[in-house]
């Protein structure tokens, strides 16, 4: 659990969520039918979301304060992997400042933000660089989106 400095907001960890609806429903906190209802629905919403695996990268928040901020807030990051003790390994999200685009298929190579008018007499083929991806929709589409003319 953490309160946001700047609202006053508390936001409760998917454990302490569960922990709460568990205990209305095994009747240690009293509450109404509705409430009773509620509990019932959200808590093997909260279970899946508990047990998740992350071998695959999922979004999810936690408190800016774990990534060094000086007061607590929500925090979109990236869960990347497990350590050896079984925590997960974050990356913060950012809103995006730079214009440079990592490609879909060769993440070893981005699209910089540089923008250069050339002549149609200086285009080659692509074969001439080994291991050159073709560009995704969803590349296209973030190009588009970045370095498209506004």
């Amino acid at each position: 659990m953490f309160k946001h400095e700047k609202t006053g907001k508390v936001y409760y960890s998917v454990r302490e969520k569960i922990n709460y609806y568990s205990d209305i429903l095994k009747g240690r906190i009293p509450a109404s039918r509705e409430l009773k209802a509620k509990a019932k629905q959200r808590l093997p919403e909260l279970q899946s979301i508990n047990v998740q695996t992350y071998d695959e990268p999922a979004m999810i928040v936690t408190d800016d304060k774990r990534f060094g901020n000086a007061i607590s807030k929500p925090r979109a990051c990236v869960v990347v992997g497990q350590d050896s003790k079984k925590r997960l390994l974050a990356c913060p999200v950012h809103k995006r400042t730079a214009k440079t685009v990592i490609l879909e298929n060769d993440t070893t190579r981005q699209v910089d933000s540089t923008i250069k008018p050339l002549d149609r007499s200086d285009v080659y083929e692509t074969k001439y660089i080994s291991g050159l991806a073709t560009l995704t929709s969803g590349d296209k589409k973030r190009l588009k989106a970045i370095h498209g003319k506004k």
